[in-house]
């Protein structure tokens, strides 16, 4: 008898398990619209009252990255090296259910999560973030990644908080100009590296205040890349806010 292998893993299986569980997602929303996406209860705004007070919030955290911390105040790594943000703000910790709708709304095919995640970021980020400020500029993404995706969900996050809070979205005066590589994996200082010169300021910021938003921060690389090109066009006060810290 010819001795038995174990059938080698088929790479394309992971993408159809990952379609699959996006449709059947799609298909729960569009048979209970007005529900919650985690628990299915009555919830207009697609995330119920329960299930975000359930969501991870942060303890102590440094004000100006927003890095965990025992106590207040500012962490020593900015006691070091001064970041380019005047403050950080990210009302809910990077874990569990959160993480799953972050990342199905990303690349799972559930783009429609937007409006839920943006509601839960309008209702929990502190007034001071957002006063005062004369422009929110989200992240921006390549032309290719964003042809790849379809969206850009700092884009749409910023949308829905500008909405809720009367405030101007400028999706226009900063491009990303560099496709650079995934940051996912490198230590802090290949992610600077990685990131130096990724974007361009073509309008004029001058003495304005500026509020950069993401949807989720790690080391604020990014945030701070984003918030240096920014400063050059002129931007007097420039803050911070993510939907969840990793």
């Amino acid at each position: 008898m010819a001795p038995c292998h174990p059938q080698s893993p088929n790479p394309a299986s992971g993408h159809w398990l990952r379609l699959l569980q996006a449709c059947g997602a799609n298909l729960l929303e569009r048979l209970y619209p007005g529900r919650c996406v985690l628990c299915l209860d009555p919830a207009p705004a697609g995330l119920c009252t329960g299930c975000a007070s359930d969501l991870a919030r942060p303890g102590p955290s440094c004000p100006t990255c927003a890095e965990p911390l025992p106590f207040a105040g500012d962490c020593p790594s900015c006691q070091r090296s001064p970041p380019l943000l005047d403050a950080v703000w990210a009302p809910f910790v990077y874990a569990w259910p959160l993480s799953h709708l972050l990342l199905s709304y990303k690349g799972g095919g559930r783009p429609q999560l937007a409006r839920p995640l943006g509601f839960l970021l309008a209702e929990h980020l502190p007034a001071i973030a957002t006063a005062g400020v004369e422009r929110v500029i989200p992240v921006p993404l390549h032309e290719r990644r964003l042809v790849h995706r379809g969206f850009n969900q700092a884009e749409d996050l910023a949308r829905v908080l500008c909405r809720r809070r009367g405030l101007r979205v400028d999706t226009g005066s900063v491009t990303r100009v560099r496709a650079t590589p995934s940051q996912q994996g490198l230590s802090r200082r290949a992610r600077r590296a990685n990131l130096r010169g990724a974007f361009a300021v073509s309008g004029d910021l001058s003495d304005e205040r500026i509020l950069l938003l993401d949807d989720v921060m790690t080391t604020g690389t990014t945030l701070n890349e984003l918030a240096d090109a920014v400063r050059r066009a002129g931007a007097t006060r420039v803050t911070a806010v993510a939907l969840a810290r990793a």
